[in-house]
């Protein structure tokens, strides 16, 4: 027999199957652009440092690892907080909030370095 959520308990409150917490993901989204607004850039410049990479012509492998490393390394630290179902909404609204001003600021980065194509 399958358990019921509407049932009322022995005290009479409802009981209540726990849901997904917008709260906690609006939370999550705002944290997760605000450390990628922050960290994104200074961690691009860092790796492209390390790895000697020219920001023009904005070409090979490199030059994307240097774009693409700090979001995997951070989405994949993350990533692992989707395991407990606890914080799956802060995690996920985390993840989506870095995504999306990552990518953003990775089409704004690269629309820099090819600029003088265009001039």
């Amino acid at each position: 027999m399958t358990e019921r959520t509407d049932d009322p308990e022995p005290g009479g409150a409802p009981v209540r199957s726990p849901a997904f917490r917008w709260d906690l993901a609006l939370l999550g989204s705002l944290l997760g652009a605000v450390v990628c607004a922050v960290g994104y850039w200074p961690a691009n410049a860092d790796l492209r440092d390390a790895l000697d990479v020219q920001s023009f012509p904005p070409r090979g492998g490199t030059y994307w690892l240097c774009w693409l490393l700090p979001l995997a390394v951070v989405a994949a630290v993350v990533g692992v907080l989707l395991v407990p179902r606890s914080s799956r909404p802060f995690a996920s609204g985390f993840l989506a909030g870095l995504l999306l001003v990552g990518i953003v600021m990775c089409a704004f980065g690269y629309s820099v370095d090819s600029m003088p194509f265009y001039m």
